[in-house]
């Protein structure tokens, strides 16, 4: 049984007395500035960066899987440099500039070659306050250690390309090759290739048709204050709602068509983008099948990362 602290008759009457001897016009405040009992505030918090895991990749590099939390009720923008910063500087670049409300896992991830994988990875964000939240990749803790094998019901990582290009799956995911280019306020067509590669008993009753595959796109890079609309693309049904059985915040994906279903768990999920101000931009999509009951975010799977960069004039 957890024990519960508990505060004694003593206890409360000294801090009632600390609040009787308040002089006049000082406010009776705790060590964070707020009153007794005043709610938190949704404003003024912290984003902190956090290791989700890493996987071992056949070529003796490492992979370390890295998410946030943002505890703030609003999105936070904190541009790739002295403020959001990767170490060593040469792996640094694809972090998230935008940091929407809530706990986001497995955004992107770093890939360490095996000549220096014994060095560690960081992450520092240094908050809009000042304070700097900070946290390793490193694969000497055994606990952190994130495996592609199947799930209990056989859900896997999805697989996404760009154009025919590689692969990717899991949190590293994919890149595309080409940097797309348009103008504020024009629609611009995004497409990713997406297949599951699941493994699951088709004598089962619960799967005997498919588990569709859910695309959620998001403004991953941008310049702070820039926009991003998703609209539906006329070729894509319009998505269910369904409980994805995920606490993760879907804050972010702006816009109608920012989630797009693929009922037979592959195909081409294409989304329409629009932008309100002129910059460099990454999008990214995340391809999941979280309605799977073996698959969620929690145990760190089943879902996977591609990236588009594109160019607003």
């Amino acid at each position: 049984m957890r024990a519960h602290p508990t505060t004694s008759n003593g206890a409360t009457l000294a801090v009632l007395l600390a609040l009787w001897a308040t002089p006049p016009g000082v406010e009776a405040q705790g060590p964070d500035g707020r009153w007794p009992l005043q709610p938190y505030s949704g404003v003024g918090r912290m984003v902190a960066p956090f290791l989700e895991g890493w996987y071992e990749n056949a070529d003796g590099s490492f992979s370390y899987s890295f998410g946030y939390l943002n505890r703030n009720d609003h999105r936070v923008e904190l541009p790739v440099g002295e403020a959001n910063l990767i170490e060593p500087a040469q792996l640094s670049g694809l972090q998230p500039t935008t940091f929407d409300p809530g706990r986001h896992r497995g955004v992107f991830a770093v890939t360490v070659p095996a000549s220096v994988a014994n060095e560690d990875v960081w992450w520092t964000i240094t908050n809009p306050d000042g304070d700097v939240t900070r946290v390793p990749g490193r694969h000497t803790w055994g606990a952190y250690k994130l495996d592609w094998l199947p799930r209990p019901h056989g859900s896997r990582h999805p697989v996404v390309s760009f154009d025919g290009g590689a692969e990717g799956r899991g949190p590293p995911g994919a890149v595309a090759e080409r940097t797309l280019t348009t103008s504020v306020g024009s629609p611009l067509t995004i497409a990713i290739d997406v297949r599951d590669p699941s493994e699951r008993d088709r004598e089962d009753p619960r799967f005997r048709e498919a588990i569709p595959v859910r695309v959620v796109w998001y403004k991953h890079q941008g310049p702070v204050g820039g926009e991003v609309q998703f609209t539906r693309h006329e070729s894509t049904p319009v998505a269910e709602e369904r409980g994805s059985g995920d606490d993760d915040a879907e804050d972010g994906a702006v816009g109608d068509g920012a989630t797009v279903e693929l009922p037979a768990g592959e195909g081409t999920a294409r989304v329409v983008a629009a932008f309100s101000a002129p910059g460099e931009y990454v999008l990214r999509a995340r391809a999941d099948n979280w309605s799977a009951a073996d698959s969620s975010s929690g145990n760190q799977c089943c879902w996977t990362n591609g990236y588009v960069r594109v160019t607003v004039r």
